[in-house]
């Protein structure tokens, strides 16, 4: 729709790039809201600015590397060539252009890969630091991660990228690029982002132990993620097997998020009862 936002000068300012800028900053004022929120308690276990700006830190380094290389690898076969020529595989992609993974002010970035990109490095950051409640400080970054994602989605819209099949519903739109009307599957994406915020946010202070959130949103968005592909058209997302690569990875992120929320449930119940105070 506007893949240029503004000229600085002479300098083009990508639609995306802002938008994912602008997305980290929405994050991070939600885990503000989390900070200023919290208990004593959580606080104690880690639940406190210093600690949490620590992690934001490394976890949007790790997401947008993320999101770029998994970008990279499992969307290669349909990027085109300066030249028109279209790519079919990743070797072909990084002999024509070796940077491409590091391209990150671009369009083209795999959410998944991101949160992955962002897990894997958490529980090695957990790790090394035992004294935090690791699911308590996940379910404060629950409503964050997917409030960044509002902003993102709405850059794809912008960007073009990421779109719906050909449709002629009253939801369909015309993109310049494109031959004729499609699903705003990024506007879908951004929806249901939005409401998996609020959702987190609410039930974070209502919760009835530490890791229900973020398992909770595990099973929920990669639920939505595997039903919305239906509708995606854009020929650069990949496929493994039948299924796209986003409906693929959600999968095993589902039974990721179910098997904690049932480890962790079951862990609360067996935890003895606190001593009454006489």
């Amino acid at each position: 729709m506007r893949p240029i936002l503004f000229r600085f000068f002479d300098f083009p300012v990508p639609s995306f790039a802002v938008m994912m800028v602008l997305g980290y900053i929405v994050a991070l004022s939600v885990l503000y809201l989390q900070v200023r929120r919290a208990t004593p308690e959580e606080q104690a276990q880690g639940l406190n600015w210093r600690q949490v700006w620590d992690l934001f830190i490394v976890m949007t380094v790790s997401s947008i590397l993320g999101s770029k290389v998994g970008h990279t690898l499992f969307e290669a076969p349909g990027h085109l060539t300066e030249d028109g020529t279209k790519i079919e595989s990743l070797w072909q992609l990084l002999r024509y252009d070796p940077w491409h993974w590091l391209r990150l002010g671009e369009s083209g970035h795999v959410w998944y890969g991101g949160m992955l990109g962002a897990l894997l490095v958490a529980v090695f950051y957990f790790r090394r630091r035992p004294h935090l409640s690791a699911p308590m400080i996940s379910d404060a970054f629950a409503a964050a991660i997917t409030a960044g994602a509002v902003p993102g989605r709405l850059g794809c819209f912008l960007a073009g990228c990421c779109h719906g099949r050909p449709s002629t519903s009253v939801f369909a739109v015309q993109f310049p690029k494109l031959p004729g009307p499609v699903y705003p599957t990024q506007l879908f994406d951004a929806s249901v982002a939005l409401v998996l915020t609020i959702f987190s946010l609410w039930l974070f202070r209502r919760r009835r132990f530490d890791g229900q959130v973020i398992s909770l949103l595990l099973m929920g968005y990669s639920t939505f993620r595997f039903a919305s592909e239906i509708f995606r058209g854009d020929e650069d997302r990949g496929r493994i097997l039948v299924l796209s690569t986003s409906q693929f990875l959600s999968i095993p992120l589902f039974l990721a998020g179910l098997l904690l929320y049932l480890y962790l449930s079951r862990r609360k119940l067996a935890a003895p009862a606190p001593t009454p105070v006489a």
